[in-house]
């Protein structure tokens, strides 16, 4: 009897429940082979009660044997042929008995025998009667003791029957018990293969999920700096603004700037002009002034007169008017005097021209 392998099956689906009907049919198979168990051992002792009583019947008809052969040697010799032939059969007959294990219907046919021969004795001699139903009242129980030894017989013979019988039922059972253990201990390695593979793709599924977990938290950390690098780009891209804004500024004020320049540039070329226009009628008016004006006057005023090309032609000319006269103021005389105020008058009447134009 295998208490182990009856075990729940942890595996689902067809093999588990075939292992189950297969527990369940070797439960059932065990408790058969027990109840035969059982009646085998019942069996078993009830044959060994029944060769004990044969065997004590046996015994006891050995003792009468022996009895009767004691009494039919003592017998008269003229009556008692008859009765030492009867012990001799009934002798014969127990042996038989005893060599072979069985008793033989033969001494079924004693008893009759032995009435004729009480018969005989009786017609024979009166004095040997007693002697002869003493042999008769033996022949009797003899003939009982065959019918008790022959339902023993019978009895013996049934069990051992009935025995033969439940070995060969227990024989049968055990042998499918066997084949049901077969099958349930490849079922249990077929279990046992199932949750190994089982224990392997587990094993293979962890390592999957910390492979998914350690991908997640790369993806989680490949997101966080996705994510500063676009508000660093953010942050890039608008300094690129305000510098491209600030660049804008600069190239407009750049810009502005040169035209400021360009105007200035302008400007200084109508002042040269100017200088050099107000330098020629400051040349003509000194040479118009001739010799009242000394030389070194009008050089002084023509270098006065390029000094300030780039103030006001109105300034430069009043600065050079009271240059000349200053540098006339000593001469004096009328003829100085008009000429001087001439030589304005044709200075103030060039500069209105040269206005106009």
């Amino acid at each position: 009897m295998v208490s182990s392998s009856q075990k729940k099956p942890v595996g689902g689906g067809a093999a588990g429940s075939r292992v189950a009907e297969l527990e369940a049919k070797l439960g059932k198979a065990e408790g058969q082979l027990a109840e035969m168990r059982e009646q085998l051992t019942a069996a078993e002792k009830s044959r060994k009660d029944a060769r004990a009583a044969l065997v004590e019947a046996k015994k006891r008809f050995s003792v009468k044997k022996r009895d009767v052969a004691s009494a039919a040697t003592s017998s008269p010799v003229v009556g008692g042929e008859a009765p030492n032939g009867q012990a001799a059969e009934h002798t014969q007959k127990v042996g038989s008995d005893e060599k072979l294990g069985v008793i033989s219907s033969a001494g079924a046919a004693a008893p009759g025998d032995g009435h004729t021969q009480v018969e005989e004795t009786k017609n024979t001699a009166d004095d040997d009667e007693e002697n002869s139903v003493a042999a008769i009242a033996e022949d009797l129980e003899w003939n009982n003791g065959s019918k008790e030894v022959d339902e023993l017989r019978t009895k013996l013979m049934a069990k051992d029957t009935e025995l033969y019988e439940l070995k060969a039922k227990l024989m049968a059972m055990d042998a499918e018990a066997d084949d049901l253990r077969a099958n349930l201990a490849t079922k249990d390695r077929e279990l046992d293969e199932l949750r190994a593979k089982l224990m392997a793709k587990d094993a293979d599924i962890a390592a999957v999920e910390g492979d998914n977990a350690e991908l997640m938290n790369m993806a989680e950390e490949a997101s966080q700096a996705v994510k500063e690098t676009a508000m660093k780009a953010r942050e890039t891209e608008h300094a690129l603004r305000e510098s491209a804004a600030r660049e804008a500024r600069l190239a407009e004020r750049l810009r502005a700037s040169e035209r400021v320049r360009e105007a200035l540039e302008a400007e200084m070329q109508r002042a040269r002009a100017q200088s050099e226009q107000w330098r020629k009628a400051a040349e003509e008016a000194a040479a118009v002034l001739g010799g009242g004006l000394e030389h070194g006057a009008g050089a002084r005023a023509v270098v006065d007169v390029e000094k300030r090309r780039n103030g006001s032609a109105a300034g430069a000319g009043e600065r050079m008017a009271k240059d000349a006269d200053e540098h006339q103021g000593s001469g004096g005389g009328k003829r100085k005097a008009r000429a001087s105020g001439g030589a304005m008058w044709m200075l103030s009447d060039l500069w209105k021209k040269k206005g106009q134009k």
